[in-house]
Protein backbone atom coordinates (compact mmCIF):
# COMPACT_ATOMS: atom_id res chain seq x y z
CA UNK A 1 0.00 0.00 0.00
CA UNK A 2 2.65 2.65 0.87
CA UNK A 3 4.98 1.40 -1.98
CA UNK A 4 1.50 1.98 -4.11
CA UNK A 5 1.59 6.07 -3.02
CA UNK A 6 5.18 6.13 -2.88
CA UNK A 7 5.04 5.15 -6.69
CA UNK A 8 1.87 7.46 -7.53
CA UNK A 9 3.40 10.32 -5.89
CA UNK A 10 6.65 9.60 -7.17
CA UNK A 11 4.99 9.68 -10.72
CA UNK A 12 3.13 12.99 -10.31
CA UNK A 13 4.04 14.75 -13.72
CA UNK A 14 7.00 17.89 -12.36
CA UNK A 15 5.24 20.98 -14.39
CA UNK A 16 8.30 22.61 -16.40
CA UNK A 17 10.42 25.18 -15.52
CA UNK A 18 10.76 28.13 -18.28
CA UNK A 19 13.58 28.00 -20.48
CA UNK A 20 15.09 31.11 -22.05
CA UNK A 21 17.43 28.80 -24.35
CA UNK A 22 14.04 26.88 -25.49
CA UNK A 23 12.11 29.93 -25.64
CA UNK A 24 14.52 30.93 -28.64
CA UNK A 25 14.74 27.27 -30.00
CA UNK A 26 11.05 28.00 -30.31
CA UNK A 27 10.79 31.16 -32.29
CA UNK A 28 14.04 30.89 -34.62
CA UNK A 29 12.32 34.04 -36.57
CA UNK A 30 11.85 36.39 -33.56
CA UNK A 31 13.28 39.73 -34.52
CA UNK A 32 14.87 39.14 -30.33
CA UNK A 33 17.27 36.87 -31.77
CA UNK A 34 19.99 37.69 -33.71
CA UNK A 35 19.61 41.18 -30.82
CA UNK A 36 20.21 39.06 -28.05
CA UNK A 37 22.64 36.99 -29.16
CA UNK A 38 24.60 39.20 -30.67
CA UNK A 39 24.93 42.05 -28.49
CA UNK A 40 28.39 43.39 -29.56
CA UNK A 41 26.56 44.44 -32.94
CA UNK A 42 23.27 45.57 -31.40
CA UNK A 43 24.30 47.55 -28.60
CA UNK A 44 26.67 49.77 -30.69
CA UNK A 45 24.00 51.04 -32.80
CA UNK A 46 21.45 51.72 -29.40
CA UNK A 47 24.61 53.62 -27.83
CA UNK A 48 25.16 56.05 -31.61
CA UNK A 49 21.48 56.90 -31.15
CA UNK A 50 21.74 57.38 -27.36
CA UNK A 51 24.25 60.00 -28.10
CA UNK A 52 22.27 62.13 -30.95
CA UNK A 53 19.57 61.63 -28.62
CA UNK A 54 21.71 63.50 -26.22
CA UNK A 55 22.85 65.67 -27.97
CA UNK A 56 20.46 67.34 -29.72
CA UNK A 57 17.52 67.34 -26.55
CA UNK A 58 20.86 69.16 -24.30
CA UNK A 59 21.58 71.47 -27.24
CA UNK A 60 17.59 72.52 -27.64
CA UNK A 61 16.93 72.46 -24.10
CA UNK A 62 20.19 74.93 -23.32
CA UNK A 63 18.85 77.71 -26.03
CA UNK A 64 15.69 77.11 -24.56
CA UNK A 65 17.19 78.39 -21.33
CA UNK A 66 17.44 81.86 -22.91
CA UNK A 67 14.06 82.40 -23.36
CA UNK A 68 13.12 80.65 -20.12
CA UNK A 69 15.48 82.65 -18.13
CA UNK A 70 14.24 85.87 -19.64
CA UNK A 71 10.87 85.31 -19.06
CA UNK A 72 11.93 83.98 -15.36
CA UNK A 73 13.76 87.38 -14.54
CA UNK A 74 10.68 89.50 -15.92
CA UNK A 75 7.71 86.83 -14.54
CA UNK A 76 7.22 89.89 -11.80
CA UNK A 77 5.49 91.14 -14.62
CA UNK A 78 3.34 88.83 -14.26
CA UNK A 79 1.41 90.29 -11.21
CA UNK A 80 0.94 93.81 -12.64
CA UNK A 81 0.73 95.86 -15.57
CA UNK A 82 3.37 98.86 -15.43
CA UNK A 83 3.03 102.25 -17.11
CA UNK A 84 6.00 104.24 -18.12
CA UNK A 85 5.95 107.71 -19.94
CA UNK A 86 7.15 108.31 -23.45
CA UNK A 87 8.50 111.20 -24.05
CA UNK A 88 9.00 112.67 -20.78
CA UNK A 89 10.14 111.82 -17.45
CA UNK A 90 6.76 112.30 -15.64
CA UNK A 91 3.19 110.73 -16.55
CA UNK A 92 0.64 112.68 -18.27
CA UNK A 93 -1.97 113.24 -14.81
CA UNK A 94 -4.91 112.56 -17.18
CA UNK A 95 -3.39 108.48 -17.78
CA UNK A 96 -3.61 108.08 -13.93
CA UNK A 97 -7.31 108.98 -14.17
CA UNK A 98 -7.50 106.38 -16.76
CA UNK A 99 -6.34 104.08 -14.78
CA UNK A 100 -8.48 104.77 -11.67
CA UNK A 101 -11.26 103.76 -13.90
CA UNK A 102 -9.83 100.70 -15.30
CA UNK A 103 -12.61 97.74 -14.62
CA UNK A 104 -10.75 94.36 -12.25
CA UNK A 105 -9.21 97.53 -10.94
CA UNK A 106 -7.43 96.41 -7.02
CA UNK A 107 -4.17 98.74 -6.40
CA UNK A 108 -1.87 101.05 -7.79
CA UNK A 109 1.39 102.06 -7.04
CA UNK A 110 3.86 105.01 -8.06
CA UNK A 111 7.28 104.14 -8.15
CA UNK A 112 10.37 105.88 -9.44
CA UNK A 113 13.03 103.60 -11.15
CA UNK A 114 16.44 103.01 -11.79
CA UNK A 115 18.39 100.10 -13.80
CA UNK A 116 20.83 97.15 -12.76
CA UNK A 117 21.43 94.41 -14.53
CA UNK A 118 20.99 90.67 -14.60
CA UNK A 119 22.83 88.16 -16.57
CA UNK A 120 21.95 85.54 -19.00
CA UNK A 121 23.17 83.09 -21.03
CA UNK A 122 23.25 85.99 -23.88
CA UNK A 123 24.69 88.68 -21.87
CA UNK A 124 23.50 91.14 -19.20
CA UNK A 125 19.92 92.65 -19.52
CA UNK A 126 18.41 95.80 -17.65
CA UNK A 127 16.64 94.93 -14.69
CA UNK A 128 14.16 97.76 -13.06
CA UNK A 129 15.09 98.48 -9.42
CA UNK A 130 11.25 99.64 -8.28
CA UNK A 131 11.27 103.26 -5.56
CA UNK A 132 8.70 102.90 -3.12
CA UNK A 133 7.67 104.29 -0.36
CA UNK A 134 8.78 102.53 3.40
CA UNK A 135 5.10 101.22 3.81
CA UNK A 136 4.45 99.92 -0.08
CA UNK A 137 7.71 97.80 0.51
CA UNK A 138 6.36 94.88 2.10
CA UNK A 139 2.68 95.02 0.24
CA UNK A 140 4.56 94.80 -3.39
CA UNK A 141 6.47 91.87 -1.78
CA UNK A 142 3.75 90.38 -0.72
CA UNK A 143 1.90 90.70 -3.86
CA UNK A 144 4.43 89.27 -5.76
CA UNK A 145 4.38 86.29 -3.88
CA UNK A 146 7.81 87.27 -1.97
CA UNK A 147 8.28 87.99 1.92
CA UNK A 148 11.15 88.83 3.67
CA UNK A 149 13.79 86.21 4.16
CA UNK A 150 16.84 87.87 5.82
CA UNK A 151 17.90 92.09 6.75
CA UNK A 152 15.23 94.65 6.17
CA UNK A 153 13.82 97.10 4.09
CA UNK A 154 15.30 100.08 2.70
CA UNK A 155 14.95 103.28 4.94
CA UNK A 156 13.27 106.45 3.42
CA UNK A 157 15.90 108.02 1.34
CA UNK A 158 18.84 106.13 1.92
CA UNK A 159 20.82 104.34 -0.24
CA UNK A 160 19.57 100.96 0.27
CA UNK A 161 18.27 98.29 -1.91
CA UNK A 162 16.60 95.13 -1.26
CA UNK A 163 16.73 92.12 -3.41
CA UNK A 164 14.93 88.69 -3.91
CA UNK A 165 16.65 85.38 -3.71
CA UNK A 166 17.14 84.73 -7.62
CA UNK A 167 18.51 88.02 -8.54
CA UNK A 168 20.88 88.18 -5.47
CA UNK A 169 21.83 84.65 -6.55
CA UNK A 170 22.48 85.95 -9.93
CA UNK A 171 24.20 88.69 -9.43
CA UNK A 172 26.62 86.89 -6.68
CA UNK A 173 25.24 89.66 -3.97
CA UNK A 174 24.91 89.63 -0.38
CA UNK A 175 23.69 91.79 2.32
CA UNK A 176 26.55 94.20 2.75
CA UNK A 177 27.49 94.08 -1.04
CA UNK A 178 26.51 96.88 -3.03
CA UNK A 179 24.10 96.49 -6.12
CA UNK A 180 24.54 100.06 -7.98
CA UNK A 181 28.11 101.94 -7.44
CA UNK A 182 29.91 104.66 -9.23
CA UNK A 183 32.62 102.91 -9.71
CA UNK A 184 30.59 100.41 -11.84
CA UNK A 185 29.58 101.99 -15.11
CA UNK A 186 27.02 99.79 -16.65
CA UNK A 187 25.32 99.90 -12.86
CA UNK A 188 25.42 103.62 -12.12
CA UNK A 189 24.72 105.33 -8.94
CA UNK A 190 26.26 108.29 -7.36
CA UNK A 191 26.84 106.41 -4.00
CA UNK A 192 27.11 102.96 -3.04
CA UNK A 193 23.49 101.40 -2.71
CA UNK A 194 24.05 98.39 -0.05
CA UNK A 195 22.52 95.33 0.02
CA UNK A 196 20.31 95.70 2.70
CA UNK A 197 17.54 92.85 2.76
CA UNK A 198 16.98 89.26 0.71
CA UNK A 199 12.97 88.14 0.00
CA UNK A 200 12.60 84.82 0.31
CA UNK A 201 10.81 83.27 -3.17
CA UNK A 202 10.91 82.46 -6.61
CA UNK A 203 10.05 86.17 -8.42
CA UNK A 204 12.41 88.44 -9.36
CA UNK A 205 12.34 91.69 -7.52
CA UNK A 206 14.33 94.56 -6.27
CA UNK A 207 13.19 97.73 -4.42
CA UNK A 208 14.83 100.61 -2.90
CA UNK A 209 13.38 104.06 -1.48
CA UNK A 210 11.46 106.20 -3.67
CA UNK A 211 13.15 109.53 -2.16
CA UNK A 212 16.58 108.19 -2.84
CA UNK A 213 15.59 107.70 -6.77
CA UNK A 214 14.36 110.92 -6.54
CA UNK A 215 16.83 113.03 -5.54
CA UNK A 216 19.54 110.90 -7.34
CA UNK A 217 18.50 110.13 -10.64
CA UNK A 218 17.86 112.25 -13.76
CA UNK A 219 15.56 111.99 -15.43
CA UNK A 220 13.59 110.39 -12.05
CA UNK A 221 11.30 108.35 -14.39
CA UNK A 222 7.78 107.69 -13.16
CA UNK A 223 5.63 104.73 -13.11
CA UNK A 224 2.48 103.06 -12.10
CA UNK A 225 2.15 99.46 -11.15
CA UNK A 226 -1.19 98.29 -11.93
CA UNK A 227 -2.69 95.49 -9.87
CA UNK A 228 -6.03 93.52 -10.79
CA UNK A 229 -8.29 92.69 -8.01
CA UNK A 230 -7.06 89.27 -8.16
CA UNK A 231 -4.37 87.36 -10.35
CA UNK A 232 -7.01 85.62 -12.37
CA UNK A 233 -8.22 89.16 -13.00
CA UNK A 234 -4.69 90.17 -14.42
CA UNK A 235 -4.50 89.31 -17.94
CA UNK A 236 -8.07 90.93 -18.49
CA UNK A 237 -6.82 94.34 -17.05
CA UNK A 238 -3.83 94.13 -19.24
CA UNK A 239 -5.47 94.18 -22.23
CA UNK A 240 -7.99 96.42 -21.40
CA UNK A 241 -5.02 98.77 -20.58
CA UNK A 242 -3.37 98.49 -23.97
CA UNK A 243 -5.98 98.70 -26.01
CA UNK A 244 -7.44 101.77 -24.03
CA UNK A 245 -4.06 103.59 -23.76
CA UNK A 246 -3.22 102.76 -26.93
CA UNK A 247 -1.49 106.07 -28.60
CA UNK A 248 -1.19 107.38 -25.92
CA UNK A 249 1.90 108.87 -24.22
CA UNK A 250 3.04 106.21 -22.25
CA UNK A 251 3.97 102.21 -22.73
CA UNK A 252 2.36 99.90 -21.49
CA UNK A 253 4.14 96.39 -20.50
CA UNK A 254 2.49 93.47 -19.35
CA UNK A 255 3.47 90.16 -19.45
CA UNK A 256 1.64 88.57 -22.50
CA UNK A 257 3.47 91.28 -24.47
CA UNK A 258 6.41 90.16 -22.95
CA UNK A 259 6.09 86.61 -23.76
CA UNK A 260 5.32 88.05 -27.72
CA UNK A 261 8.20 90.23 -27.60
CA UNK A 262 10.49 87.50 -26.51
CA UNK A 263 9.63 85.05 -28.81
CA UNK A 264 9.98 87.14 -31.32
CA UNK A 265 13.32 88.49 -30.51
CA UNK A 266 14.50 84.90 -30.40
CA UNK A 267 12.43 83.67 -34.29
CA UNK A 268 16.07 83.58 -35.95
CA UNK A 269 17.51 81.72 -33.35
CA UNK A 270 14.57 79.27 -33.31
CA UNK A 271 14.92 78.97 -37.27
CA UNK A 272 18.81 78.27 -36.82
CA UNK A 273 18.01 75.63 -34.48
CA UNK A 274 15.77 73.88 -36.45
CA UNK A 275 17.86 73.92 -39.52
CA UNK A 276 21.10 72.44 -37.19
CA UNK A 277 18.74 69.58 -36.22
CA UNK A 278 17.71 68.82 -39.52
CA UNK A 279 21.27 68.47 -40.40
CA UNK A 280 22.05 66.78 -37.31
CA UNK A 281 19.39 64.01 -38.32
CA UNK A 282 20.23 63.77 -41.59
CA UNK A 283 23.85 63.14 -41.10
CA UNK A 284 23.20 60.25 -38.29
CA UNK A 285 20.75 59.07 -40.39
CA UNK A 286 23.27 58.37 -43.07
CA UNK A 287 25.92 57.25 -40.91
CA UNK A 288 23.62 54.94 -39.20
CA UNK A 289 21.74 53.58 -42.22
CA UNK A 290 25.88 52.70 -43.54
CA UNK A 291 26.45 50.85 -40.25
CA UNK A 292 22.93 48.73 -41.11
CA UNK A 293 24.60 48.13 -44.31
CA UNK A 294 27.67 46.73 -43.17
CA UNK A 295 25.64 44.86 -40.66
CA UNK A 296 23.44 43.66 -43.66
CA UNK A 297 26.65 42.39 -45.21
CA UNK A 298 27.77 40.58 -42.03
CA UNK A 299 24.85 39.00 -41.98
CA UNK A 300 24.39 37.92 -45.85
CA UNK A 301 24.57 33.69 -44.90
CA UNK A 302 22.22 34.18 -42.52
CA UNK A 303 19.70 35.77 -45.09
CA UNK A 304 20.52 33.60 -47.83
CA UNK A 305 19.76 30.19 -45.96
CA UNK A 306 16.52 31.89 -45.06
CA UNK A 307 15.54 32.68 -47.99
CA UNK A 308 16.70 28.93 -49.49
CA UNK A 309 14.74 27.73 -46.97
CA UNK A 310 11.63 29.46 -47.99
CA UNK A 311 11.29 32.69 -46.16
CA UNK A 312 10.10 35.11 -48.58
CA UNK A 313 11.93 38.82 -49.35
CA UNK A 314 9.35 40.81 -47.54
CA UNK A 315 9.08 38.60 -44.83
CA UNK A 316 12.84 39.25 -44.07
CA UNK A 317 12.56 43.12 -44.69
CA UNK A 318 9.87 42.47 -41.89
CA UNK A 319 12.39 41.18 -39.73
CA UNK A 320 14.77 43.27 -40.11
CA UNK A 321 12.50 46.45 -39.42
CA UNK A 322 11.12 44.80 -36.49
CA UNK A 323 15.16 44.84 -35.31
CA UNK A 324 15.65 48.49 -36.39
CA UNK A 325 12.74 49.28 -34.56
CA UNK A 326 13.62 47.78 -31.46
CA UNK A 327 17.16 49.46 -31.16
CA UNK A 328 15.92 52.27 -32.35
CA UNK A 329 13.18 52.48 -29.83
CA UNK A 330 15.75 51.10 -27.07
CA UNK A 331 18.25 53.68 -28.05
CA UNK A 332 15.90 56.84 -27.61
CA UNK A 333 14.11 55.86 -24.52
CA UNK A 334 17.85 55.53 -23.35
CA UNK A 335 18.87 58.72 -24.61
CA UNK A 336 15.93 60.32 -23.03
CA UNK A 337 16.76 58.77 -19.85
CA UNK A 338 20.17 59.98 -20.14
CA UNK A 339 19.55 63.86 -21.13
CA UNK A 340 17.18 64.19 -18.08
CA UNK A 341 20.03 62.79 -15.76
CA UNK A 342 22.58 65.00 -17.52
CA UNK A 343 20.39 68.19 -17.52
CA UNK A 344 19.18 67.71 -13.94
CA UNK A 345 23.02 67.57 -13.18
CA UNK A 346 23.72 70.85 -14.95
CA UNK A 347 20.66 72.71 -13.53
CA UNK A 348 21.89 72.04 -10.31
CA UNK A 349 25.34 72.08 -10.06
CA UNK A 350 25.81 75.26 -13.62
CA UNK A 351 22.79 77.06 -14.15
CA UNK A 352 20.87 77.49 -10.82
CA UNK A 353 24.14 79.00 -8.75
CA UNK A 354 24.03 81.62 -11.81
CA UNK A 355 20.53 82.23 -11.49
CA UNK A 356 20.42 80.88 -14.67
CA UNK A 357 16.73 78.76 -15.48
CA UNK A 358 17.03 75.36 -17.31
CA UNK A 359 13.92 72.88 -17.81
CA UNK A 360 15.40 69.04 -17.57
CA UNK A 361 11.86 68.48 -18.58
CA UNK A 362 11.59 70.45 -21.51
CA UNK A 363 9.07 68.73 -23.51
CA UNK A 364 10.32 70.88 -27.10
CA UNK A 365 13.97 69.31 -26.44
CA UNK A 366 12.67 65.94 -26.24
CA UNK A 367 10.27 66.57 -29.26
CA UNK A 368 13.47 67.86 -31.31
CA UNK A 369 15.00 64.18 -31.21
CA UNK A 370 12.12 62.50 -32.22
CA UNK A 371 12.95 63.12 -36.17
CA UNK A 372 16.26 61.19 -35.50
CA UNK A 373 15.94 57.88 -34.63
CA UNK A 374 12.57 58.04 -37.42
CA UNK A 375 15.43 59.22 -39.93
CA UNK A 376 17.78 56.44 -38.91
CA UNK A 377 14.60 53.64 -39.04
CA UNK A 378 13.76 55.12 -42.57
CA UNK A 379 17.22 55.43 -43.90
CA UNK A 380 18.66 51.72 -42.68
CA UNK A 381 15.11 50.40 -44.02
CA UNK A 382 15.65 51.68 -47.64
CA UNK A 383 19.28 50.58 -47.94
CA UNK A 384 18.28 47.05 -46.72
CA UNK A 385 15.12 46.94 -48.68
CA UNK A 386 17.18 47.77 -51.94
CA UNK A 387 20.18 45.43 -51.42
CA UNK A 388 17.63 42.65 -50.21
CA UNK A 389 15.42 43.57 -54.26
CA UNK A 390 18.89 41.87 -55.68
CA UNK A 391 19.71 39.49 -53.50
CA UNK A 392 21.07 36.39 -54.68
CA UNK A 393 20.36 33.61 -51.87
CA UNK A 394 21.56 30.81 -54.39
CA UNK A 395 24.90 32.72 -54.88
CA UNK A 396 25.19 33.04 -50.87
CA UNK A 397 23.97 28.95 -49.96
CA UNK A 398 27.04 28.01 -52.87
CA UNK A 399 29.65 30.23 -51.32
CA UNK A 400 28.98 28.43 -47.95
CA UNK A 401 29.05 25.35 -49.36
CA UNK A 402 32.69 25.82 -50.78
Amino acid sequence: MMSMETRSLSEKPISPQPNPEIAIRRHPLSAWVFLTRNPGRSIPLGFVLMLAVLTVACVVALLNSVDRTILKIYDYNRFFAAVTPRGSGQLDPSLYSMVQEAPYLGEVYRTSVCLTNAQTIVGKMPFVIFGLQPAEMERLAQLCQLQLKEGRFPEPGAPEAILSEPLARNKKLKIGDAVLSPDIPDQYAPMPVKVVGILGGETWLAMTSFDFVQKNFYPPLENLLVFAKTPKEQIKLDNWMRDTMKGKKARIWTYGELIEETHNAFKNLYFITGVVISVISIMLAIMMGLLANIYFQQRLVEFGLLQAVGLTRRALLRRVTLETIIVVAAGWILGALVTFGALTALKIWVMEPRGLYLEPLDIIAYQYSLPVPFAVLLFALATIGWRLRTFDPVAVVERRIV
